[in-house]
């Protein structure tokens, strides 16, 4: 439980932070995070750093687009896995005709219906939203078929904030299995993390504080691309700093709204943000 309430929780926090921004990137109403969240994004990560990684909301800002882009392509199955207590199928406007599926452990499905109650909010989303309650170290292909997902037809996989907390060998499985229920023409956004963040001095005591929590990465890619080749998919990859300064050989995608300067902290180069499709 403490992994579930503190990085769904954090992350919760993070995008309250940015959305309160003059500046903002993203703007998330529900976020759906409690104060003991909020206080505890405050201490572990922005008290450290001496700001909130704006990684989090870059990567929500983007993920819109992903979905929002799917949906004009034709694409009417978007699977969200560890959707956590993301409000992405709220905020956005999808089609009618769009099944939006979002997989987590029970425990945290459960929560979130709570603190929505709690909000006095009443949500329906445009789209058709279904939940389905399963451990992705487990046997949750089957649930998510029993809950309508069709593997004919061509899916958008939306993998936010998990990889990293998975070790190398969960990680390819995981890629492995979403490989195997996509139809042609699927698509991937994810993100990682690089394993040089493990060492950087002025990350340590973040880490430190984030393994005395239980909740450290377990994993880390040097390079994305091969380790997507390897599970099937092929990959576009930038880290936060790709994105706020572009290269000239290596552009942001056409679909990417700019990520303004200010996203180039010191913590930005360590995160991959990852669009990939079937190869």
């Amino acid at each position: 439980m403490q992994t579930i309430s503190s990085t769904a929780g954090w992350t919760a926090a993070a995008r309250e932070l940015e959305s309160v921004r003059a500046d903002r990137i993203l703007e998330d109403p529900l976020t759906l995070c409690t104060d003991a969240e909020r206080r505890q994004w405050q201490d572990v990560v922005v008290s450290v750093l001496g700001y909130s990684p704006p990684v989090v909301s870059v990567r929500a800002r983007l993920g819109d687009e992903a979905v929002r882009m799917a949906a004009e392509d034709g694409i009417r199955q978007v699977v969200s896995l560890a959707a956590g207590l993301e409000s992405r199928v709220f905020r956005l406007e999808l089609p009618t005709d769009l099944l939006y599926m979002e997989v987590d452990l029970p425990a945290l499905l459960e929560a979130r219906r709570q603190r929505l109650d709690q909000a006095g909010l009443s949500l329906r989303p445009r789209c058709r939203r279904v939940e389905v309650a399963a451990d992705l170290s487990g046997d949750w292909r089957q649930r998510l078929e029993d809950s309508g997902f069709d593997p004919r037809a061509r899916t958008l996989w939306v993998v936010e904030g998990l990889l990293p907390y998975l070790d190398a060998e969960a990680c390819d499985t995981l890629l492995r299995t979403v490989r195997g229920l996509s139809a042609p023409g699927s698509r991937l956004w994810c993100d990682h993390i690089h394993p040089d963040v493990f060492t950087a001095a002025h990350y340590a005591p973040v880490l430190a504080s984030l393994d005395e929590l239980g909740v450290l990465w377990a994993s880390g890619w040097t390079d994305p691309v091969d380790r997507l080749a390897a599970t099937g998919w092929a990959g576009r990859t930038w880290t936060v700093k790709d994105l706020a300064r572009p290269l000239p050989g290596n552009p942001p995608a056409a679909w990417m709204p700019p990520v303004p300067a200010r996203a180039d902290t010191s913590d930005s180069g360590y995160h991959w943000l990852i669009w990939a499709h079937t190869a």
